[in-house]
């Protein structure tokens, strides 16, 4: 029975702190709290970005296994603790079919590979700076329409060859179809033309909740911007290293993988 528990959606509140934790305890997932005069939080030795609004954020990567203690001290002294222990988490296994290219890229495209890489990273150190909860508003689907054509965590198998596996969740649709901010945020990163990724678009929505939307025909955004939940920032393409046009859509809190689809379950 304790184990069900933990895989249910939950809302619980604890005593008389009015500590408020929504979401599901278990890898690739994301939880969010809202709590009263909040003086710091920790899950576990890591310190959680806080602020006046009450409403703070924390993942577990799709790997992430094992006990987890967070720690929240209000403003009166008194301090609230809720442990998790993450139960193993199963993942599908994707076979497919593909052209030798797409199996492993050529030697010829390794220091470009590697520049681009190095452009992510420091784009991805600017992740943590805004410490307010720019995803209050909530989440939307970045799509409408089209159809979920690869889910998060799955395992690809290229051609008899494992892969990396699938951080993100794809949605196919007609190249054009336009692409929407899943909420509030600033751009981070609005790349051009990436051997794996294409033309795409790197968001901050604070507190360390980041999204990226890969493989665009076109961006309606550029480094810096701020944007609204909603706003337009893209449309559909086939750029980067893809078999055909789709919106990868990945989240990450952090470095932590999530599953993007849980976000559309989750009403702050």
């Amino acid at each position: 029975m304790k184990k069900i528990l933990l895989l249910l959606l939950f809302t619980i509140a604890l005593n008389a702190q009015s500590l408020e934790i929504i979401g599901t305890p278990e890898p690739g997932r994301l939880l969010f709290c809202k709590a009263e005069n909040i003086h710091w939080a920790y899950l576990n030795d890591k310190k959680l970005d806080t602020d006046n609004s009450g409403i703070f954020v924390f993942g577990f990567d799709r790997n992430d296994t094992g006990e987890y203690l967070l720690k929240v001290k209000h403003g009166d002294g008194k301090v609230t603790l809720k442990r998790f222990n993450l139960p193993e988490r199963k993942y599908n296994v994707q076979k497919l079919t593909v052209k030798k290219k797409y199996v492993s890229p050529p030697k010829t495209e390794n220091e470009r590979i590697k520049k681009e890489r190095e452009i992510v990273v420091a784009a991805r150190k600017n992740i943590g700076e805004i410490k307010e909860p720019l995803y209050a508003d909530g989440f939307i689907r970045p799509v409408k329409g089209g159809y979920i054509s690869s889910i998060f965590g799955s395992q690809r198998i290229l051609n008899g060859k494992p892969k990396n596996v699938h951080n993100g969740l794809d949605i196919a649709a007609m190249t054009g179809t336009p692409v929407y901010a899943m909420a509030d945020g600033v751009v981070r990163l609005a790349a051009d033309d990436f051997y794996y990724s294409g033309n795409f678009i790197l968001l901050d929505h604070g507190q360390g909740l980041n999204s990226v939307y890969l493989h665009l025909s076109k961006k309606d955004v550029k480094d810096g911007d701020k944007v609204k939940k909603g706003d337009k920032i893209g449309e559909i393409g086939s750029t980067g290293r893809v078999t055909g046009p789709h919106l990868h859509w990945g989240v990450q809190w952090y470095n932590k993988r999530v599953d993007p689809a849980d976000l559309l379950k989750i009403k702050l």
